[in-house]
């Protein structure tokens, strides 16, 4: 948690395809994902406009896009595809992204995982 932020989150439960361990190989699971991005209070001209807070739909699109690319088959990747959306907005300065399969082995575990990353750390992992 971050003081004098803003902080956008979104939840959602996708269907994506698996494929990283062998132990999932069982087609389209549904994946949850919780998504926040945070923002400085005094990067923000007019907070009474949600667009100059930060877009969730930007952040929701990029979630429900997951489900049709090929290359997301797996929660890290997924992740930072999420990642890139959300640091597509201007002026988000941390964001955290979580996954997990609820379902996956058959009630007996759930697999998750989860990112935190500031702009300057997403900067130096872009090509």
């Amino acid at each position: 948690m971050q003081t004098n932020h803003w902080c956008a989150s979104v939840d959602a439960t996708i269907q994506l395809r698996t494929g990283c361990n062998p132990l999932e190989k069982h087609g389209p699971q549904a994946v949850i994902v919780h998504a926040d991005a945070w923002a400085p209070m005094d990067a923000i001209a007019d907070p009474h406009d949600i667009r100059q807070v930060v877009d969730y739909e930007v952040i929701f699109l990029a979630i429900r896009r997951l489900e049709a690319n090929p290359h997301c088959e797996c929660l890290e990747s997924s992740i930072l595809e999420v990642m890139d959306a959300i640091f597509s907005i201007p002026v988000v300065s941390s964001a955290f992204v979580s996954m997990h399969k609820p379902h996956v082995y058959n009630g007996q575990g759930t697999p998750a995982i989860s990112l935190t990353m500031t702009r300057e750390q997403w900067q130096k992992k872009r090509p």
